[in-house]
């Protein structure tokens, strides 16, 4: 079976044949209607279960390739070609699409398509997959050594940072990373980066949580970008960057304010720009310098 999370999309059957049609007969179970572009995420899963039945199949080398036919057209056929990876798990393609494999697990008991889809909603293997303790750590880490704001060792919170942003790479080109958590904990790592390429990672990730469905990745992925702007020396658009030079007033240009109008910025959790003005005077405050309102 295909699981998305706790629903199941896909039920193969696979039972030997006695008959013309080759060494496996069977059937694929699924949704009357979805949609992916990438099978990865799937989307637009609605209709009752249609069960299309294994009209032949053929041994390639350890590759099974099998046809099935829709019951209601006889001329709706599909080939699939399905290689073993381990006793419980098996990759399928389907012949003449464009897509990565699909990956079926053996179930634990009866399994049945699932019914409780929202034709609204996007379904991926990774929805209700648990977070990442060892990211949340990461994550934690970088926290910490940020609470002393605005009396921080930066040259040793600096290698810090580097250190944690290896590990955080290692464990996203490990493929362990699932949740939206984990993808906003990482882009706050690469937030803390040096450079252009580690800010834009950043956003890319926060980009990740949100289509995840996690809505606190917003303002990451707002603040992400602004400060990939500023350090490819444009304005930022949305005011989540705030630059506190040695002795004088904390500032945010270059910034175009006009862009982003407060109600999108509210939209994004991003604060408006009385809020704005407001967090430069507490920040000066906490720094114990006389503030100096910049122009709107």
């Amino acid at each position: 079976m295909l699981q998305l999370g706790r629903r199941t999309l896909f039920v193969l059957v696979l039972e030997p044949s006695n008959g013309q049609a080759g060494p496996i007969t069977g059937s694929m179970s699924r949704p009357a209607h979805f949609t992916t572009a990438d099978a990865v995420s799937f989307s637009d899963v609605q209709g009752p279960t249609e069960v299309d039945r294994i009209v032949a199949s053929r041994w390639e080398g350890n590759v099974l390739s099998f046809t099935t036919q829709n019951p209601k057209d006889a001329s709706d056929k599909t080939i699939y070609r399905l290689t073993p990876k381990d006793k419980d798990d098996v990759q399928l393609r389907i012949e003449g699409v464009p897509l990565p494999p699909l990956t079926f697990v053996r179930p634990q008991g009866d399994a049945t398509v699932s019914q409780d889809w929202h034709s609204g909603q996007r379904y991926s293997p990774d929805d209700d997959a648990p977070s990442n303790p060892a990211m949340k750590k990461i994550f934690d880490e970088d926290q910490r050594v940020r609470l002393s704001y605005p009396n921080i060792d930066w040259p040793s919170v600096n290698k810090s940072d580097a250190i944690r942003r290896t590990e955080t790479m290692k464990l996203l080109t490990d493929g362990a990373l699932h949740s939206g958590e984990d993808f906003t904990w990482a882009a706050h790592i690469f937030q803390h980066g040096s450079g252009p390429d580690d800010f834009l990672l950043a956003h890319t990730l926060a980009i990740v949580a949100v289509r995840k469905g996690y809505s606190d990745a917003t303002w990451i992925a707002s603040a992400t970008l602004d400060r990939y702007l500023q350090s490819i020396k444009q304005p930022q658009i949305y005011g989540t960057q705030f630059i506190t030079p040695d002795g004088k007033p904390t500032a945010q240009d270059p910034y175009n304010r006009v862009l982003i109008p407060d109600a999108l910025r509210r939209q994004l959790e991003v604060p408006d720009l009385a809020a704005q003005q407001t967090q430069r005077q507490q920040y000066d405050t906490q720094r114990h310098i006389g503030s100096k309102d910049e122009k709107p």
